[in-house]
């Protein structure tokens, strides 16, 4: 029980962003008593768990009844959640619904780093910039809570989430920082011995869905490979290279049937470096009409056993609303801003005759 309770007191305080002094003052014991909590030697005195619970903006039940750590399902659950709100209510209310699951269970790293990935992804849809920073400063906490994580991969992925942040606001070093201390790749691929093992017990559906779900995962890390490569053409003068690979892209895209939102990326890159507006417009207005769509992926052989997870009928309404806020909001996009062309496809497919324009792509 002291283990538990001292694990839950130190998680709870961090999700405060508060040092064991402050605590210490706060509730009028010695350092070393909030030490030996959170390290399990010994317990809070009685008379002070309600003071306790309530510094650590809690209640005895949650601060007493130490919830596990939840599975990345029910994770994945909460985030779905999360997003059904954000879309009905807005941010704020997101942000407190994430929170208070944070709270709940604050030993559930999986849910720390899923909570803050789907904040920031909120996020990038649009606020006003002084308060978009204000909750961008709070996610990265969420971030930097996660990067401590004993669970590897939850760690790596936050370091590499914060190394992102520091690119955006030119800290390099920082960044570089972060990047060198993260793994190669793995030497092994466990997904691939558990496909041998699929196939071992002739499992062959689930061997299927394995390889179908890393094959969907190849396509689109390509395709952004490919918008990579055209930024570097296109910047180092060789425009008919960027081309070349656009059009690779192209093929590539049709090879392995991929949803035309995602094939438009790297066309995308190459019209908005070269601030060709005509094409630029052109591509926008077929992702977006893509979106407002849905991407059957289990029409396709090379997809065929991969399930649609919770939620994914709205993935498509979600990306629609994510690449207008990025064009509306991106200086790189500053050509199109205010243009009837422009106008007139960002507000395409949108109320009452949202669904019918959308069955008619």
């Amino acid at each position: 029980m002291k283990q538990q309770l001292g694990k839950t007191i130190q998680q709870m305080r961090k999700v405060q962003g508060c040092t064991q002094e402050q605590m210490a003052e706060t509730l009028g014991v010695s350092v070393a008593a909030v030490s030996k909590w959170e390290n399990g030697v010994s317990c809070p005195d009685i008379t002070l768990l309600p003071a306790l619970a309530r510094y650590l903006k809690t209640d005895l039940n949650a601060l007493l009844s130490f919830h596990e750590k939840i599975s990345e399902q029910e994770a994945a659950a909460v985030v779905n959640e999360m997003s059904e709100i954000f879309f009905r209510s807005g941010f704020e209310a997101a942000y407190e619904f994430i929170m208070e699951k944070i709270r709940e269970y604050p030993g559930s790293d999986i849910l720390l780093l899923n909570g803050a990935m789907a904040l920031s992804g909120a996020l990038a849809m649009g606020k006003d910039p002084e308060e978009a920073q204000l909750y961008k400063d709070r996610i990265e906490q969420l971030y930097e809570r996660a990067a401590r994580s004993e669970d590897t991969a939850v760690r790596d992925q936050a370091r590499y989430m914060l190394a992102s942040g520091c690119m955006a606001r030119g800290e390099y070093g920082r960044a570089k920082e972060l990047l060198d201390g993260l793994p190669e790749e793995q030497t092994f691929d466990k997904r691939q011995m558990q496909v041998n093992l699929c196939l071992a017990r002739n499992e062959l559906t689930k061997a299927a869905q394995i390889e179908e779900r890393k094959l969907m995962q190849a396509a689109v890390s390509l395709s952004m490979v490919f918008s990579v490569l055209i930024e570097i053409a296109v910047r180092e003068g060789r425009e008919e290279d960027a081309r070349y690979l656009a059009e690779a892209a192209g093929k590539a895209a049709e090879a392995l049937d991929m949803w035309e939102y995602t094939a438009g990326i790297p066309w995308l890159e190459l019209y908005v470096h070269r601030k060709d507006r005509d094409n630029c417009l052109e591509i926008l207005e077929k992702m977006l009409t893509s979106a407002a769509g849905q991407w059957d992926h289990t029409s396709s052989p090379l997809y065929r056993h991969v399930k649609k997870k919770e939620g994914e009928d709205r993935l498509g309404a979600r990306m629609r609303e994510t690449l207008i806020a990025a064009v509306e909001s991106d200086e790189q996009y500053a050509f199109l801003h205010n243009t009837e062309a422009w106008e007139r496809i960002k507000t395409a497919g949108y109320g009452a005759d949202r669904s019918s324009k959308a069955d008619e792509t």
